[in-house]
Order: structure tokens, then sequence, then C-alpha cells
């Protein structure tokens, strides 16, 4: 998997610079605040909704059953999973599915939602294989790496780590990268950098999502990521 593998370790700095976020690093030690935390529940869930939207674009040009069902999966994890764990922590939160919809992503969100859609809208596979990878993939590597340290052991939020640090979860990553490798491996390397700086651009924008709560109490924000 050359093309992907390289991709991926290009961007394992910036997933490292996720890693180091206070948000992360709070959520690590449980100090991070329930508060805070509900709005990261928040803002993800009005994510997660547009998010699979985009596996829908994807599926539409899909040129074969099996990238269909490929497709399928990484929206079913979507829709199914990860909106299961994000509704338990809803519900104690008080908060219902509707009143999300009232809610306004912050500039970070939007900014991320924006992005994808963009790319969404050319219809091409790879390149929204490469908006939308660094979600998943990123995911798994933070997560992972959280969940085998001693300190987030006795974590409020270890619950949470451990649903992403899940060994299913990185098999399916493992299988979804075989998949992009599969589908854009072959191209020229002047198509190949273009998705690699697609992959980039949604892995800073990711690295932005993880400052977005603490952003908006000390008002340090950049409304763009630069690629």
């Amino acid at each position: 998997m050359e093309f992907i593998r390289k991709i991926i370790g290009d961007n394992i700095p910036i997933w490292d610079q996720c890693m180091d976020t206070p948000f992360v690093q709070d959520m690590k030690s449980g100090r991070l605040s329930l508060e805070n935390f509900k709005e990261y529940m928040i803002q993800d869930s009005i994510y997660l909704k547009h998010y699979a939207r985009i596996y829908g674009k994807a599926i539409y040009h899909a040129v074969t059953l099996r990238e269909i069902r490929i497709y399928h999966s990484m929206m079913d994890f979507v829709t199914e999973q990860e909106s299961t764990v994000r509704l338990h922590y809803l519900e104690q939160f008080g908060i219902t599915d509707d009143e999300i919809e009232l809610i306004t992503p912050l500039p970070e969100n939007r900014n991320y939602l924006d992005f994808m859609y963009t790319v969404a809208e050319r219809g091409d596979g790879c390149e929204i294989l490469m908006a939308v990878l660094p979600c998943m993939l990123s995911y798994s590597y933070l997560f992972r790496r959280l969940s085998a340290k001693p300190e987030s052991w006795k974590s409020k939020y270890r619950d949470f780590i451990d649903d992403y640090a899940d060994d299913r979860y990185a098999e399916n990553c493992r299988q979804w990268c075989i998949f992009a490798q599969q589908k854009c491996g072959a191209l020229s390397g002047t198509e190949q950098e273009k998705l690699g700086h697609i992959f980039k651009r949604a892995s800073l924008l990711e690295l932005d999502f993880w400052n977005m709560v603490y952003r908006k109490h000390t008002g340090k924000r950049k409304e763009k990521t630069e690629s």
C-alpha cells in the first residue's frame, strides 16, 4: 500500500499535533469539563450528519457494486456506531436530535464541512476519499494512543476513548485503506500529489476541530486553514 502509507506517514505529524491539543490532553486526564465535552459532542453531531451525506455523494458516483458496498460500510459506521455513542452522551446532557438541528456550526466546523462539500461536488471518488479518510484514520490513530496511556485509564471519558480504540474499528480503517490504495494507487504522480494536498487539508481541519471548543472561549480563531 505504498501510496496510502506515504500519504498517512506525511500527515502523522499533524495528527500528533491533534494529540497534543489541550482538549485531547484534558480528555485523556479527565480534566476536560463536561461543558466543553458537551459542546464538542454537539458540534461533532452536526459534523457527522453532513459527513454521512458526503458518503452518499460518493455512492452516487461509484462505478462498481463493490465500491457502493464499501462506501455504505463507511457511512453505516458513521450513522450507526458513531451516532449511537453520541446519542448516549447527548441524552445524558438532555439534548435531542431536533435541538441539534437548530444549532449553528462553529467556524472551524463550518470550514471543514464547506471543504468536504466542495470536494464532493466535483464527484471524483478518489478526491472524496482523501477528504473523508483523515477523520476516520486519525481518530483510530489518536484514540489507540490515548488508550495506551496510563493517565487515561481513570479518565471519566474512558468509555469514549475505548470506543475509537477498538480493534474492530482499527480493522475497518485498514480495510478502507486497502480500498483507497486499490482505487487511487495507480494514478499518476501529479494526480497523487493533488490527492495528498486534499488529505493534508482535511488533516489540518481535523486539528482545527480539536482546537475549536477552546478557541471559542479564548477568542483566538482562524477562519481558514492553510493547506
